[in-house]
């Protein structure tokens, strides 16, 4: 006992002396008071945890249960408990924790218990790559300290992680290496060396689900934007990039406060990571060195992740009962900066197809079940379908509404774990509106309907114009009760009408009166529904052959380069299996035909089938000259690789690959994971560097229909304004 007091007030007289005195915290949440120390060339991590935790929580008789990193030596420093471990299971791969169990020595009195645990030992969790990430293009590690850099979270298990649900304030004070800088969430209130070392602390007084210790050495820049310290931290020294991001950021932060309230936090940094990654953390985001210098990512991914901090780092996610934070967070960021272009409609229309692309009855789930991101089917749902969601939200009860019940459910969930039910009953109490049906639909069922117009005709009776139509539900899921826009234009008009009607049965015939002529009719011309995209409706793409269930890969069999492309076809066909899908591969010379049951791709510029489809003959119209010429350089002197309708069977998709170097060859099986929208790209150079892409024309829409077809139609469809330019 007396051991370990005294080792207790050793272990922290360092810290009390250099920040003052720790007093014990008045509020009812869960408290951490953390000391950290960083020894980065040996991999070694110390910490003094003092944890302040309600009384209630030891009434059980059960004991407190926690993890920790199985690489971290634990003994309490207070003699009020005592810890052991709580399961001696064989040590299974890829577990990085262990459990605990905090046993009282004496009867709890203090409303709040004070625990103060002491422990240490080396984080070193290898940076790897798995075809599922391979896939994504980022690389995971669940915690390391190295000489690039530290990332801990609560995948490391730095920190005790408990049984029971909990958010904890905090106050973090790390003591590393000089040179070094640290990033945490909260503000930053002292950062100086001393005894030669760095020390820094940072306060958090909002609740948090976990706690980040991000490290390096960086260059750090800072403008102050209102309230708000905003700031970048770069691994090389770049006050131009720097000041890109410090300006946008102000921007962002101005922009989500007239849509949703107040920004929640007293910073936002842009922190360098020392590999390719995504994060989006309370009151910063952590990007890679190659992802933070692409110039459109300033208004793509880094609003995207801005956003988080009012959802998913601001309102937090109870992910019992589902992560809903991704789809708002899309529909705000994501589209609202397309739909601020104009390009509102085809940014839906490419999550539309991705959902239709990449989800089948196999790998398809309810909304509610989606935790996070592995994989393109999951993405399709999570993000995509969750974001479609917001849309026809928005779409049923227009701007302000949308805007007013997600301000309700900020201002009414902040620093708490909320729920799709907390969303819904927002939108219930902004518009007086029972939406059990609309959620359940939406949210606990899977699928999403699949429509095709037919029976389209026009009879006149006295002076008034009876447009009927039919619209089946073909999907085999039941039938979805859903609201559906129609336009319709007329002879000689250059405005033309926007109906609503409601379909709630497989089969359902509309009739809809006019005075003037209909011309032409559109289901869902702009994508504000949330459904399954005919083939027919949108160009052909590359994520059409990777998301199909099965595939086929041709190789060119007496090809210089054939090697580079049986890596690219081995390395697809291992990330294509890690999302329960089949692609096979053959040699050209071990195919007599073209399938016309599964997807295809064709390697190879002296592959036999190279010529299968010639986008230079069949689309030399809409290509055009310049980029004719561009196609025919490509060929002889880079890569070139396209996605067209099958010719026997539109409803497959046959993709083309063609380049003239191995090293270009190596990295498209990296790159074009990312191109899945476009229909024809051109590469040049070893590195496969992009200079062509686009999209070739869609097919004839069944969802639209043309009546009069010698009628001049005129009238063209008007976007509506973007979220943001609501007032």
């Amino acid at each position: 006992m007396i051991n370990r007091i005294s080792f207790l007030f050793i272990a922290v007289s360092f810290w009390i002396t250099a920040c003052g005195q720790v007093n014990k915290p008045d509020n009812e949440n869960f408290n951490q008071q953390i000391y950290v120390d960083i020894d980065i060339a040996t991999s070694m991590l110390s910490v003094t945890d003092t944890l302040y935790v309600p009384k209630a929580y030891f009434e059980d008789e059960k004991g407190f249960i926690f993890k920790l990193n199985k690489s971290l030596k634990v003994q309490v420093l207070n003699n009020q408990f005592s810890v052991k471990e709580f399961k001696k299971d064989p040590i299974k791969e890829g577990v990085l924790s262990k459990t605990y169990i905090l046993t009282p020595n004496e009867d709890v009195v203090d409303e709040t218990v004070m625990i103060a645990l002491q422990y240490s030992g080396k984080i070193v969790d290898e940076l790897k790559k798995g075809a599922a990430e391979y896939a994504r293009g980022f690389s995971e590690t669940k915690g390391t300290i190295t000489e690039k850099g530290v990332y801990l979270a609560g995948s490391t298990y730095w920190l005790p992680t408990l049984e029971i649900e909990a958010l904890w304030s905090f106050n973090l004070t790390v003591k590393i290496d000089t040179a070094w800088n640290v990033v945490s969430q909260g503000k930053r209130i002292i950062n100086k060396e001393v005894n030669g070392k760095q020390l820094v602390k940072y306060i958090s007084p909002e609740p948090m689900d976990e706690v980040y210790l991000i490290a390096a050495q960086w260059t750090e820049y800072s403008l102050q934007a209102g309230d708000v310290l905003v700031q970048a931290f770069l691994r090389t020294p770049d006050e131009k990039l720097a000041n890109k991001y410090l300006g946008v950021t102000s921007g962002y932060i101005d922009l989500y406060k007239k849509l949703i309230g107040s920004y929640p936090y007293t910073k936002f940094a842009l922190v360098e990571n020392f590999w390719e990654t995504g994060y989006g953390m309370p009151s910063f985001t952590l990007l890679g060195e190659k992802v933070i210098r692409m110039p459109w990512i300033l208004y793509s991914s880094y609003p995207h992740e801005l956003l988080h901090n009012y959802w998913g780092n601001g309102v937090f996610v109870d992910y019992s009962e589902g992560n809903w934070c991704e789809g708002i967070t899309v529909y705000m960021a994501d589209h609202l900066l397309q739909e601020q272009r104009g390009n509102g409609a085809s940014y839906r229309r490419t999550s539309l197809q991705k959902f239709t692309d990449y989800v089948n009855d196999e790998n398809d789930f309810a909304v509610n079940k989606f935790l996070n991101r592995n994989n393109s089917a999951e993405e399709a749902v999570g993000y995509g379908k969750s974001m479609m969601i917001n849309n026809m939200l928005r779409w049923e009860f227009g701007d302000k509404k949308f805007i007013e019940a997600y301000a309700k459910f900020y201002s009414d969930n902040k620093f708490r774990k909320a729920t799709f039910g907390d969303i819904q009953k927002s939108f219930e109490s902004v518009n007086s509106t029972d939406l059990n049906a609309f959620f359940t639909q939406w949210i606990d069922r899977k699928g999403a309907p699949t429509l095709k117009l037919s029976d389209v005709e026009v009879k006149k009776k006295k002076k008034q114009y009876h447009l009927n139509f039919t619209l089946k539900q073909l999907q085999k899921e039941d039938v979805f009760n859903i609201n559906i826009p129609v336009f319709v234009y007329f002879e000689g008009e250059n405005k033309l009408t926007e109906e609503r009607i409601t379909m709630n049965k497989r089969e359902q015939v509309f009739s809809l009166d006019f005075d003037k002529k209909p011309v032409r009719i559109d289901i869902d011309p702009q994508f504000q529904i949330m459904r399954r995209l005919d083939r027919k409706e949108v160009p052909a793409s590359l994520s059409q052959v990777f998301g199909e269930k099965e595939a086929i890969i041709i190789l060119p069999e007496n090809s210089k380069h054939l090697n580079a492309y049986t890596a690219l076809a081995k390395m697809w066909q291992k990330t294509q299996a890690a999302q329960g899908k089949k692609l096979s591969i053959i040699p050209d010379n071990k195919i007599s035909s073209i399938p016309t049951d599964k997807a295809v791709w064709i390697l190879g510029f002296d592959n036999k089938y190279s010529d299968f489809v010639n986008i230079a003959e069949k689309y030399s119209s809409v290509l055009g000259a310049e980029k004719l010429e561009q196609i025919k350089t490509l060929k002889k002197e880079g890569a070139l690789i396209y996605a067209v309708p099958n010719p026997n069977n539109v409803y497959q998709t046959v993709g083309f690959i063609g380049a003239n170097n191995d090293d270009a060859i190596a990295a498209l099986s990296r790159k074009l994971l990312h191109y899945g929208k476009y229909g024809y790209l051109g590469f040049e150079t070893e590195k496969a560097t992009n200079v062509l892409k686009g999209s070739l024309p869609a097919l004839d829409s069944p969802m639209n229909f043309v009546i009069d077809t010698k009628a001049e139609i005129s009238a063209v469809i008007v976007s509506r304004k973007a979220l943001s330019e609501v007032e």
